[in-house]
């Protein structure tokens, strides 16, 4: 049978007011003490102190449990007062009776008024205790109207209890239920008791989810009365949810990662050691080194939980229900990885990486890089995620890279050879064709009619000269490029450009050139090697006379020296059509020409030397304040002059 309860009223108070305490108070006073002058001063012969008990209730309800036995008290006294002042000297049975009675009346009330009290004590401390609870709790009737409503609900819907007394909670909640509210009224009415989670609308509109507890009672008229208690659970549907997204984007992440992820359980391998370790085993290294059963047993221990797609994929299986089991079933019997692996869970380190290989479905050997890491302290080794990287592919493209290499090497010292080739020839070819003109010199003044000797004689000197100036050439860009070092010795700077001008001279007048020497630095001397910088020197002047030959005359070859800073600059300048801003940002590497039969090599040659020399050399492009073409060589001067 449901049990009876008492339905609470909407916010009782802890105790009645001063505006009602103090009237009560007088009353019970007065009535006391008209009382008192009755049953004193009066000839009645009945029991008048028994009316002390209507004083008692009606000062009961305004005064504290302690106040209650001092009142009772004071009435009793008021009676024997009373009884001593009308028959004290000689008082007759029924007088002392009726004290007796009227005595025994104020104690039994004041019991009954103490007991009264508690109750009602305990009940507003229950009320109080409804009312400062975090949850929402109202009670209602069957027709849903609010009868009680505490101040949770308040928080929670936003409703005071005044404007909702009276009023159908789930209408004004605008409530959804998990199913038909019949089909939850008829559970209600058969078990007592419902539960579950609804969906209501809070007076500014928020929509909230509670865990909602209904229960069936009974009040005094035997009229079904309905407690509900809701929890509000929606930040934790948040949070779930929140969690669900989150465990959904890492099963997202684990499954279609391009790098196979295994995740293992070492925890039989942990209790495994410590055992290892209880039994006096301190230097588990030795002790895997000389027991390698023991490592086997304990690869068998560990067993794979999860392993994505990509793993799926890399070790030829269809289903993960499929996957090996245990460590062992993919490790081969050579595997000294795990015993590395074993010592860093036994140290407690947080990262473990080994290079291995690992056995497919099909028995195929892949080289693998591992990673695993484990948690600080080692705990919770359930679940450790290892990261299985495959090097099949990478060590192919390695072997391609290092054929392709060695193929590259091949091609460079190739190339390097033919390099050197052409540097040396385009080094020898002045000194060359300078003795092939002095030696045509030659017969052609000994064909003469008389032959002029002496002409001949000098011709033939120029053929020596060119010829030793060539073998000096070829040693000079071949110590150049080999790196070797150079033979440095202090040289006039005056001296050196003259010698290297009649050097060209007769090349510069069969191309119609006019040369002009304005020399500056009669006294100056730089550190070098003669050959290479008059060989820059002879480059430079014949690549003018090349840049000149379509030119119209006057065609003008300019050579300057002069000292600027501790250095000395040499200018080489002609008419011609000088250098765009390209070609003078490019002519000194190595290939580059703008002329259609040209190498691109000799002022990739005349700048390496120079800086060899620990000089620059630079190319000036024309424009309406330079024309023509101009280079400019800097050379730092001597130390010490010869």
């Amino acid at each position: 049978m449901t049990p009876q309860v008492l339905i609470l009223k909407p916010r009782p108070s802890v105790r009645a007011s001063l505006q009602e305490r103090w009237p009560r108070l007088g009353v019970a006073l007065v009535i006391g003490a008209a009382i008192f002058w009755i049953d004193t001063f009066t000839a009645l012969s009945s029991a008048v102190a028994v009316l002390y008990v209507v004083v008692l209730m009606l000062a009961a309800d305004v005064i504290s449990g302690r106040g209650i036995w001092m009142l009772s008290v004071g009435c009793a006294a008021l009676a024997v007062v009373s009884f001593l002042v009308a028959h004290g000297h000689a008082p007759s049975l029924a007088a002392l009776l009726r004290l007796v009675f009227s005595l025994a009346a104020i104690s039994a009330a004041a019991l009954l008024m103490q007991r009264n009290h508690a109750a009602r004590q305990l009940l507003v401390t229950q009320a109080r205790l409804l009312d400062v609870t975090s949850d929402a709790l109202f009670t209602r009737d069957w027709q849903g109207r609010v009868s009680f409503w505490n101040r949770g609900a308040e928080r929670l819907y936003g409703w005071p209890c005044a404007e909702m007394l009276g009023r159908a909670a789930h209408e004004v909640l605008d409530t959804r239920f998990p199913e038909p509210l019949d089909a939850i009224l008829e559970h209600l009415s058969r078990k007592g008791r419902w539960e579950g989670e609804i969906v209501q609308r809070r007076r500014d509109g928020e929509i909230r989810t509670v865990l909602s507890q209904w229960t069936l009672e009974l009040d005094e008229g035997r009229q079904a009365v309905i407690l509900e208690t809701n929890t509000d659970v929606t930040q934790l549907h948040q949070a779930i949810e929140a969690l669900r997204r989150s465990e959904a984007r890492y099963r997202t992440i684990f499954d279609t990662l391009a790098v196979s992820i295994w995740e293992h359980d070492f925890r039989p391998v942990k209790a495994a050691l410590e055992a290892l370790h209880a039994a006096g085993v301190t230097d588990l290294r030795a002790y895997l080194a000389e027991n390698p059963q023991f490592v086997r047993e304990a690869r068998a221990m560990v067993r794979i939980t999860d392993v994505n797609a990509t793993a799926l994929k890399m070790m030829g299986v269809a289903e993960k229900t499929d996957f090996f089991a245990h460590l062992h079933d993919f490790l081969p019997e050579t595997d000294q990885s795990f015993e590395q692996c074993l010592i860093a869970i036994d140290e407690g380190h947080e990262r473990f990486e080994s290079e291995t290989a690992v056995r497919s479905r099909s028995g195929e050997l892949i080289p693998v890089i591992v990673a695993l890491s484990f948690p600080p302290g080692g705990a919770c080794l359930d679940s450790i995620q290892a990261s299985v990287f495959n090097l099949t592919e990478r060590r192919r493209l390695q072997a391609r890279l290092d054929q392709a290499r060695a193929e590259l090497d091949h091609a460079l010292r190739a190339a390097s050879i033919g390099v050197l080739t052409a540097s040396i020839a385009h080094e020898v070819n002045q000194p060359i064709s300078a003795a092939s003109n002095a030696a045509g010199a030659a017969r052609r003044w000994l064909a003469q009619d008389p032959p002029n000797l002496d002409e001949a004689h000098l011709a033939l000197a120029d053929v020596a000269r060119a010829s030793d100036r060539a073998g000096e050439v070829v040693k000079s860009v071949r110590n150049l490029l080999a790196q070797a070092p150079t033979r440095l010795a202090n040289l006039a700077v005056d001296p050196l450009v003259a010698e290297a001008a009649r050097w060209v001279s007769r090349d510069l007048e069969a191309a119609c050139v006019e040369l002009i020497l304005e020399l500056g630095c009669a006294q100056a001397q730089v550190a070098g090697e003669r050959v290479l910088l008059q060989q820059v020197l002879i480059n430079l002047m014949l690549n003018a006379a090349q840049a000149m030959s379509e030119t119209p005359a006057p065609r003008i070859l300019t050579l300057r020296s002069h000292l600027e800073a501790g250095h000395v600059v040499l200018d080489v300048l002609d008419t011609g059509p000088g250098f765009s801003e390209e070609a003078a940002e490019r002519a000194c590497q190595a290939f580059y020409t703008t002329k259609a039969s040209g190498m691109g090599l000799g002022l990739a040659i005349c700048a390496s030397t120079v800086a060899a020399h620990e000089g620059s050399m630079h190319i000036l492009a024309a424009g309406p304040h330079r024309p023509g073409g101009q280079v400019r060589i800097r050379l730092p001067l001597a130390d010490r002059p010869d």
